[in-house]
Protein backbone atom coordinates (compact mmCIF):
# COMPACT_ATOMS: atom_id res chain seq x y z
CA UNK A 1 0.00 0.00 0.00
CA UNK A 2 2.84 2.41 0.97
CA UNK A 3 4.52 1.68 -2.48
CA UNK A 4 1.22 2.59 -4.28
CA UNK A 5 1.46 6.04 -2.52
CA UNK A 6 4.63 6.79 -3.61
CA UNK A 7 4.89 5.61 -7.07
CA UNK A 8 1.65 7.61 -7.53
CA UNK A 9 3.05 10.92 -5.74
CA UNK A 10 6.39 10.55 -7.28
CA UNK A 11 4.27 10.20 -10.48
CA UNK A 12 2.55 13.85 -10.17
CA UNK A 13 4.40 16.87 -11.50
CA UNK A 14 3.58 20.53 -10.32
CA UNK A 15 4.00 23.36 -12.90
CA UNK A 16 7.43 24.21 -14.80
CA UNK A 17 9.10 27.77 -14.82
CA UNK A 18 8.51 28.07 -18.19
CA UNK A 19 4.57 27.63 -17.63
CA UNK A 20 4.88 29.97 -14.58
CA UNK A 21 6.43 32.57 -16.78
CA UNK A 22 4.09 32.17 -19.95
CA UNK A 23 1.29 33.18 -17.00
CA UNK A 24 2.90 35.77 -15.38
CA UNK A 25 3.71 37.52 -19.02
CA UNK A 26 -0.07 37.05 -20.38
CA UNK A 27 -0.91 38.62 -16.87
CA UNK A 28 1.59 41.64 -17.74
CA UNK A 29 -0.20 42.33 -21.20
CA UNK A 30 -3.64 42.56 -19.33
CA UNK A 31 -2.68 44.72 -16.93
CA UNK A 32 -1.00 46.55 -19.73
CA UNK A 33 -4.36 46.98 -21.61
CA UNK A 34 -6.54 47.69 -18.48
CA UNK A 35 -4.09 50.48 -16.93
CA UNK A 36 -4.45 53.22 -19.18
CA UNK A 37 -8.08 52.80 -19.33
CA UNK A 38 -8.44 52.99 -15.16
CA UNK A 39 -6.09 55.96 -15.16
CA UNK A 40 -8.04 57.70 -17.71
CA UNK A 41 -11.55 56.72 -15.60
CA UNK A 42 -10.09 58.33 -12.56
CA UNK A 43 -9.16 61.52 -14.46
CA UNK A 44 -12.69 62.25 -15.19
CA UNK A 45 -13.94 61.69 -12.20
CA UNK A 46 -11.54 63.92 -10.59
CA UNK A 47 -12.71 66.46 -13.59
CA UNK A 48 -16.23 65.61 -12.48
CA UNK A 49 -15.28 66.43 -8.91
CA UNK A 50 -14.06 70.42 -9.67
CA UNK A 51 -16.89 70.55 -12.40
CA UNK A 52 -19.75 69.76 -9.78
CA UNK A 53 -18.19 72.28 -7.33
CA UNK A 54 -17.71 74.82 -10.02
CA UNK A 55 -21.31 74.61 -11.13
CA UNK A 56 -22.27 74.96 -7.37
CA UNK A 57 -19.87 78.48 -7.55
CA UNK A 58 -21.67 79.61 -11.16
CA UNK A 59 -25.37 78.98 -9.43
CA UNK A 60 -24.43 81.37 -6.63
CA UNK A 61 -22.48 83.73 -8.86
CA UNK A 62 -25.86 84.18 -11.00
CA UNK A 63 -27.96 84.36 -8.00
CA UNK A 64 -25.88 87.30 -7.03
CA UNK A 65 -25.97 88.68 -10.24
CA UNK A 66 -29.73 88.33 -10.21
CA UNK A 67 -29.95 90.24 -7.30
CA UNK A 68 -27.43 92.93 -7.44
CA UNK A 69 -27.52 93.37 -11.85
CA UNK A 70 -23.21 92.85 -11.12
CA UNK A 71 -20.77 90.33 -10.56
CA UNK A 72 -18.95 92.81 -8.62
CA UNK A 73 -18.39 92.08 -5.32
CA UNK A 74 -19.36 88.13 -5.62
CA UNK A 75 -16.30 87.04 -4.40
CA UNK A 76 -16.20 88.63 -0.83
CA UNK A 77 -20.19 87.81 -0.28
CA UNK A 78 -20.00 84.36 -1.34
CA UNK A 79 -17.66 81.59 -0.03
CA UNK A 80 -15.93 79.34 -2.05
CA UNK A 81 -17.04 75.38 -1.66
CA UNK A 82 -14.44 74.26 0.99
CA UNK A 83 -11.03 72.62 -0.51
CA UNK A 84 -11.09 68.78 -0.96
CA UNK A 85 -7.93 66.85 -1.13
CA UNK A 86 -7.82 67.30 -5.23
CA UNK A 87 -9.20 70.60 -5.67
CA UNK A 88 -8.39 74.26 -4.35
CA UNK A 89 -11.72 76.68 -5.37
CA UNK A 90 -11.27 80.25 -5.47
CA UNK A 91 -12.88 83.07 -7.21
CA UNK A 92 -11.18 84.92 -9.51
CA UNK A 93 -11.87 88.62 -11.31
CA UNK A 94 -15.57 89.50 -11.07
CA UNK A 95 -16.59 92.91 -12.43
CA UNK A 96 -20.09 94.15 -13.67
CA UNK A 97 -19.88 92.05 -16.38
CA UNK A 98 -18.52 88.30 -15.84
CA UNK A 99 -17.41 86.57 -13.34
CA UNK A 100 -14.65 83.98 -13.01
CA UNK A 101 -14.13 80.89 -10.59
CA UNK A 102 -11.05 78.43 -10.65
CA UNK A 103 -10.21 74.96 -9.40
CA UNK A 104 -6.58 74.59 -8.81
CA UNK A 105 -5.33 70.94 -8.74
CA UNK A 106 -3.89 69.33 -5.71
CA UNK A 107 -2.25 66.07 -5.04
CA UNK A 108 -3.01 63.42 -7.58
CA UNK A 109 -3.87 65.67 -10.07
CA UNK A 110 -1.31 68.72 -9.34
CA UNK A 111 -0.70 71.42 -11.68
CA UNK A 112 -4.05 71.09 -13.48
CA UNK A 113 -6.52 73.89 -13.55
CA UNK A 114 -10.58 74.16 -14.37
CA UNK A 115 -11.01 77.76 -14.82
CA UNK A 116 -14.87 79.11 -15.49
CA UNK A 117 -15.99 82.26 -16.62
CA UNK A 118 -20.03 83.52 -16.51
CA UNK A 119 -20.65 86.21 -18.24
CA UNK A 120 -23.76 88.56 -17.70
CA UNK A 121 -25.95 86.82 -20.62
CA UNK A 122 -25.59 83.48 -18.61
CA UNK A 123 -23.38 81.93 -21.00
CA UNK A 124 -19.97 80.11 -19.32
CA UNK A 125 -16.96 79.36 -20.45
CA UNK A 126 -15.41 76.29 -19.13
CA UNK A 127 -11.41 76.01 -19.69
CA UNK A 128 -8.86 73.11 -18.27
CA UNK A 129 -5.35 72.89 -18.73
CA UNK A 130 -3.18 70.03 -17.40
CA UNK A 131 -5.68 67.28 -18.18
Amino acid sequence: MLSRIRRTLSGQGGFTLIELVIVLVILGILLALALPQYLATRRKAYLAEADQNLQEMRTQAWTFYLERNTFAGVDAAVNPPAASPNWQYAWGTCNATSCQMTATGQGPVNGATVTVTLSNTGQATITSTGF
